[in-house]
């Protein structure tokens, strides 16, 4: 059936989604000189926020405005053990809307345009349907998050395992260069907890967890704190797991979309960076050779993604589920026996490792 309506655009490329992996797919893109149009279903970029933001240096060059804390010391706890370890490396946090706000002001400096309120129905035959009409490209990217609307309408096929976050700002005082990480079935079956400071008197308190948020969160926050009041509650649902295909023709998934995410820490602003950039250089080529097949598509695009972190995701699917199977007192043993630079890779908190 094909789409009614007004076509009002047609483009090179367009994106869904204007988080990180779509607002770097799209620069990269856009410098070649192609059109690039990124669509976003939010009035404002950046909003909601859906991540701590706390990631290490590996996440490249960023503006000092961005930067809300430095943070050097990481404290490792789990029922009334605990330790504690330093690095050379500072872990930074990030205003995350802030963080997306520059993404998209890079992208728009350098040709893309955006169109916010937007939101993609489907597509068929190299037209979108939004609900501002029609548009015409020949490449589709996914970038839309964990329940990709764009896989939905091609019938790529997600894995089905989901972490629920969760996370709430406290005022009380803290250590400002020193992370918690909180471990336990009874703390975040799954995953993990975390306090993060922003500064000596407020933090970042949440959990990651496979179910009821709510619960854990409120049982955290009681552990740690006692009776205490919290503010700026939000929430958000992470799918992990080993993507069996991210492509169709004319389409590509990238960012959360692709599952590309640590499945233990749901951390995914360094995968972002590195498969946005070859899904940018798999689109140019694309674009420069007028080939959009799924066959192409797996090739330049899948296959290098894939090469890169595979066997990181499969290495984090494997962790997690031992973490599943094992008692709060085994897993410190064995969070303190194991190298640490690779649990901190596990963790998305590459800082760690020495």
């Amino acid at each position: 059936m094909l789409f009614k309506g007004i076509l009002v655009d047609s483009v090179d490329v367009v994106i869904v989604g204007a988080g990180p992996a779509g607002c770097r797919t799209a620069e990269t893109v856009v410098r070649k000189g192609y059109d690039v149009l990124v669509l976003e279903e939010h009035p404002k970029i950046g909003k909601p926020v859906q991540c701590t933001g706390l990631v290490s240096k590996k996440i490249g060059e960023i503006p000092k405005e961005i930067i809300v804390n430095k943070i050097k010391r990481a404290k490792f706890c789990c029922g009334d053990a605990y330790f504690e370890i330093k690095s050379k490396q500072k872990m930074l946090l990030l205003d995350r809307e802030k963080y997306d706000v520059w993404l998209a002001e890079r992208a728009e400096k350098a040709g893309a345009k955006f169109k916010l309120s937007t939101r993609f129905l489907g597509f068929e035959d190299g037209k979108i349907l939004t609900n501002k009409g029609k548009i015409e490209t020949k490449i589709l990217v996914g970038a839309d998050g964990p329940n990709s609307s764009v896989a939905k309408a091609v019938g790529i096929k997600l894995p089905k395992n989901l972490l629920f976050a969760l996370q709430v700002n406290v005022n009380s005082r803290f250590d400002s260069d020193l992370v918690e990480l909180w471990f336990g079935n009874d703390i975040a079956p799954g995953s993990f907890a975390w306090v993060v400071p922003e500064n000596e008197e407020l933090a970042r308190v949440g959990l990651l967890t496979e179910k009821n948020p709510n619960f854990y969160l409120e049982n955290f926050l009681k552990k740690r704190f006692g009776k205490i009041e919290t503010k700026n509650k939000t929430g958000d649902v992470l799918r992990y797991g080993m993507i069996e295909k991210s492509v169709s023709n004319r389409v590509l998934l990238v960012g959360d979309a692709a599952c590309q995410v640590k499945p233990f820490s749901g951390g995914g602003l360094v995968y972002n960076n590195i498969s946005s950039e070859i899904a940018g250089k798999a689109i140019i080529k694309s674009l420069e050779e007028d080939n959009f097949s799924e066959e192409f598509l797996l090739e330049n695009y899948e296959k290098k993604w894939k090469e890169k972190l595979f066997w990181p995701i499969m290495q984090g699917l494997a962790f997690k589920w031992v973490f599943s199977k094992i008692s709060t007192p085994t897993i410190f043993s064995l969070i303190k026996n194991l190298s640490i630079t690779n649990f901190a890779s596990l963790l998305d908190v590459d800082f760690l490792q020495k």
